[in-house]
This record gives C-alpha cells, sequence and structure tokens, in this order.
C-alpha cells in the first residue's frame, strides 16, 4: 500500500528532515507540505491528490496542536472519510494527547527513534489502526490497568451466587431443562430461581432478564439470539 503524505510543520528544520527521511520509503508519497494553516489549507484543498495521512510535526504548543488537527477535521467534514492525523511532538503531557485524540488524531509519536518507526506508524494509522510511541503507549496502558471497575447497577448485587450462575446461563440462551442438567438441579428448583431473578431486576419475563443481563456484560450469546422458552 502507497501512502499519499502531506506534512504540516511551524519548524523548517522538523520539515527538511522529515521530507529527508520520507523519500528513503517509496511505500510514502509527499504530496504536499505547508508551514502554517493557511498555507496548508491552500495546499490541501487545491491538490488533486487527497492525502491518506497528514502529520503534524514539532507544533509549538498545545494550542496550536489542537488547531491545526480541528482544521483539518473541518476541512473534511462534508467527505464520507478524512485523512488519518499524525501528530509528532515532544509536547506528550497527558492532558495534551487526550485533547487531540478527542479532535480526531490516530497517532502521537514523543520523537521518531527511527525513520522505521515513523514508516511503521504511518501505514498503521492508513490502514485504520492507532499508532502511539511506546513511552505513550505505556502511560496509558498503565491507567487504564489501575482504573476501577465500574460498579454494579444495585439490583444486580442482590443476587446470590447461585442467581447470578442461572441469570449467565439465561443470558447464554439456555432453557429452564437445560440449565437444571448443568447444575444438577430439579427444574422446579430452576423455575424458582428464575422467579426470584425476575423480581430482584423487577422485569416480568424472560426476555426482559435476559435484555438486562446482557446490557450488564453477561453471557456469550450475540443479542439476535432469542432465550428459549422451557
Amino acid at each position: 500500500m502507497r501512502i499519499n503524505l502531506f506534512i504540516l510543520s511551524e519548524d523548517p528544520v522538523s520539515l527538511a528532515g522529515l521530507e529527508a527521511i520520507v523519500e528513503q520509503d517509496d511505500s510514502v508519497n509527499l504530496i504536499g507540505t505547508a508551514v502554517d494553516e493557511s498555507h496548508g489549507l491552500r495546499c490541501l484543498e487545491n491538490n488533486p491528490i487527497r492525502p491518506d495521512v497528514v502529520l503534524i510535526a514539532e507544533p509549538p504548543s498545545k494550542r496550536a496542536i489542537c488547531r491545526n488537527v480541528a482544521w483539518i477535521v473541518s476541512l473534511y467534514r462534508q467527505e464520507k472519510s478524512r485523512p488519518q492525523i499524525v501528530v509528532v511532538s515532544q509536547n506528550d503531557y497527558d492532558d495534551v494527547i487526550v485533547s487531540a485524540l478527542r479532535l480526531g488524531v490516530n497517532g502521537y509519536l514523543a520523537r521518531i527513534a527511527s525513520p522505521e518507526e515513523l514508516f511503521q506508524s504511518l501505514h498503521i494509522v492508513a490502514r485504520g489502526g492507532a499508532a502511539f510511541s511506546p513511552t505513550i503507549a505505556a502511560r496509558f496502558s498503565r491507567f487504564f490497568a489501575t482504573m476501577q471497575r465500574l460498579p454494579e447497577p444495585p439490583e444486580f448485587s442482590q443476587l446470590t451466587s447461585r442467581e447470578t450462575e442461572i441469570l449467565e446461563l439465561l443470558a447464554d440462551g439456555m432453557n429452564n431443562r437445560q440449565i437444571a442438567r448443568r447444575l444438577f438441579l430439579a427444574e422446579k428448583t430452576v423455575r424458582n430461581y428464575v422467579s426470584r431473578i425476575f423480581t430482584k431486576l423487577e422485569v416480568h419475563d424472560r426476555a426482559a432478564a435476559v435484555l438486562r443481563a446482557r446490557d450488564a456484560g453477561f453471557g456469550d450469546q450475540p443479542d439476535t439470539v432469542l432465550p428459549q422458552h422451557a
């Protein structure tokens, strides 16, 4: 896959360095460069070749990052899709990266460790993926790993362990007879458990209970599978 790349950089040194790197790889076609927003806007509007990726290199501030991303997104707002956006900036504070992601950035590199890293990142985002420097990826990984699990809705916390187990099987699409066989219980016992589950979840039938359960993350069956009746 050959990538059509456009580079926007207010830093002439960074721009020259990136141009030199890009020339090393035939899989990247540099269709244009710009040193500021107005120049970039004119170039993108008048260029007959649509970029697959726009690279914003070393913007001077958080405000500049957000402004550049916003006008690129706005430029292609009327189209079905827009170019992917990658930022290369040593300004890698969490709030800056999060703001850029919210605006539509697909990749964020704190620095370019090697030409290979840049080319790999460009190809990843061009295919619809996301690319981050290892240090940034590690920070976000630690952040999500330490996030507390969202509390269950109060009605689910009222279920006993056996009721929760049966609700899981209901959400998997099993009927009372199948649940009884799985748990080595009498079918009448399962019916009693199911009735208590309905009461605690404040639902009136099996379909509603299954829907509530799947919304809460129970079950492995696709939503289009309807629960079986005993």
